[in-house]
């Protein structure tokens, strides 16, 4: 998945201790938390949780509740958006400091 945040890590220490730094990479830059693992699959994950919650609602009296997706692709395009801001906001943070 390309330089992963350990790497960046390490980049930024030597570059604090005065260190020249050379960053090499492939692919995309931010490893797989961001790009495929924790990051996407939470943001997913809390958007449907809404959807268990209302079915659970009932539960409580006097309570009724409803959910639906109603456009699949949008949840999906705003949870891209979401891995493409945070990785933007890495690599600013990241060389800026090397």
């Amino acid at each position: 998945m390309g330089l992963a945040p350990p790497g960046f890590s390490a980049a930024i220490t030597a570059a604090e201790d005065v260190a020249r730094v050379a960053l090499i990479g492939y692919g995309t830059i931010g490893g797989t938390c961001v790009n495929v693992g924790c990051v996407p699959s939470k943001a997913m994950i809390r958007a449907v949780e809404t959807l268990h919650v209302a079915k659970r609602a009932s539960r409580f009296d006097g309570v009724e509740a409803t959910a639906k997706i109603t456009d699949w692709a949008a949840m999906v395009a705003q949870k891209q958006t979401l891995v493409d801001e945070l990785e933007r906001g890495k690599i600013r943070r990241c060389f800026a400091k090397l």
